[in-house]
């Protein structure tokens, strides 16, 4: 290999640029290379061709090549390294159809450790120059999958949100994979995540940036799956796109406003949710004007939601009306009430309980009902004796009252859940080494 070649393989790699700018050299005499393609060939004498495109200050990109002997030529102008534009990523896998981690995987294979690594480092270079990245809550991700065998060409799309503690979530929105399908449903939402830093890099890197659209307030900031797109199609993936940016911001809307039924009901269709129109209930009233399909009472207002339910907190203390007959057989359990002078006047309504000695329901309450010793929250009962306060009917009702206690099941579940994320001995085995180890 002559030097030159050598020269030509070790500067050009795929996915960077090169300008020749200097910060001294006017602007029309400044050129811009953008290397989609290192090319080794067997046909030329010098071996390889370093393919992508090229343009100065007066002329748009334009598809070129380099061969050692143009390198040589160029050489002299001080090529060096510069920002790759936005779209090179893709030419580049478009180049090779593969994705950047398929590239790696090949130059792995072949015992290639600077190409796995300039591969990779290009990628990620060319990701995080993108003027779009990072992703923001609310951008679309469409990545399309090629047919391979008898399996259809399909897409996905995800929408990233705020998964808070400045993280990000991509939930799968929808595919278009169909039902038949072996195993369908393991073959899509593979890139769905719950919260990351930057939710994008991993289909970027296994699927490739060929691969991918995405959208942002309604337009495309990366072309990568319609890039090859004839101007009528693109235009009408542009539509498309705002049309299912438009979606999901509604259908995020709803979600904010409890209705979920709409939210689901607004991504599966192609436009705004039609209002009810259900006739007011007199004639001189409105129709009702919420989305088709809402739950709840109608109304005029579009704007209207159902207030949500709150169950009422339980009280802290209960009371319960407890009776004694007078031969002591049973005690009776007559009722019970959230307000104590509700449970007394209940009480009050049994006959016979009323003696000299305990002339009222609080003085009987004071004789025969205390708290448990040693026991926070219960009460106990004394008995009288056979016919100690009345000879017949009813001779003691008082009001005993009880403390509401916490389901211990649920203190339990949550118990359980603690114990199944927390660390163990041998998640950090190195703390209980011995010190003179």
């Amino acid at each position: 290999m002559s030097r030159d070649t050598a020269a030509l393989g070790d500067f050009f790699e795929a996915g960077r640029a090169y300008t020749t700018q200097d910060g001294y050299l006017a602007p029309e005499s400044a050129f811009e290379f953008a290397c989609a393609a290192v090319i080794h060939t067997p046909a030329i004498e010098e071996g390889k061709i370093a393919f992508g495109f090229l343009r100065d200050s007066r002329l748009p990109w334009t598809p070129t090549g380099f061969l050692p002997g143009h390198f040589r030529t160029f050489r002299g102008r001080g090529w060096q390294p510069t920002a790759a534009p936005e779209w090179l990523a893709a030419a580049v896998a478009a180049a090779t159809d593969r994705s950047p981690l398929a590239q790696a995987e090949d130059a792995k294979r072949a015992r290639d450790l600077v190409g796995e690594v300039g591969i990779l480092m290009a990628a990620g270079s060319a990701l995080e120059s993108a003027p779009w990245y990072p992703a923001r809550p609310g951008d679309l991700v469409h990545v399309h999958y090629e047919r391979a065998g008898e399996q259809p060409a399909f897409g996905e799309t995800y929408l990233i949100g705020d998964a808070g503690n400045d993280l990000l979530s991509m939930q799968l929105l929808t595919h278009n994979l169909p039902a038949t399908v072996e195993y369908a449903d393991d073959m899509t939402g593979c890139f769905a995540t719950a919260e990351t830093l930057h939710p994008v890099d991993e289909m970027w890197f296994e699927a490739g940036p060929h691969r991918l659209t995405i959208v942002r307030d309604g337009l495309v900031v990366h072309a990568g799956a319609s890039g090859h797109l004839s101007g009528a199609a693109a235009a009408g993936v542009q539509v498309a796109a705002r049309d299912l940016a438009q979606a999901g911001r509604e259908a995020q809307r709803y979600l904010e406003r409890g209705e979920p039924e709409l939210a689901l009901a607004r991504l599966r269709s192609y436009k705004a949710l039609p209002p009810c129109g259900t006739p007011g209930p007199m004639p001189d009233h409105a129709d009702c004007a919420r989305p088709r399909g809402h739950r709840g009472a109608h109304s005029d207002d579009a704007g209207y939601t159902e207030p949500p339910h709150q169950c009422p907190a339980l009280p802290e203390e209960l009371h319960a009306v407890v009776t004694v007959g007078a031969h002591v057989t049973e005690v009776h359990f007559a009722g019970l009430h959230e307000d104590a002078e509700a449970a007394a006047d209940h009480a009050a309504g049994f006959v016979g309980w009323r003696t000299a000695a305990h002339p009222d329901q609080d003085a009987l309450a004071a004789a025969y009902v205390r708290p448990a010793p040693g026991l926070p929250g219960e009460m106990v009962l004394d008995l009288p004796g056979r016919g100690q306060l009345a000879a017949r009917g009813t001779q003691l009702a008082v009001v005993v009252p009880l403390r509401v206690l916490p389901d211990l099941r649920a203190e339990d579940e949550r118990a359980a859940e603690g114990m199944a994320s927390a660390l163990t001995a041998e998640d950090y085995a190195d703390d209980f080494r011995d010190v003179d180890e």
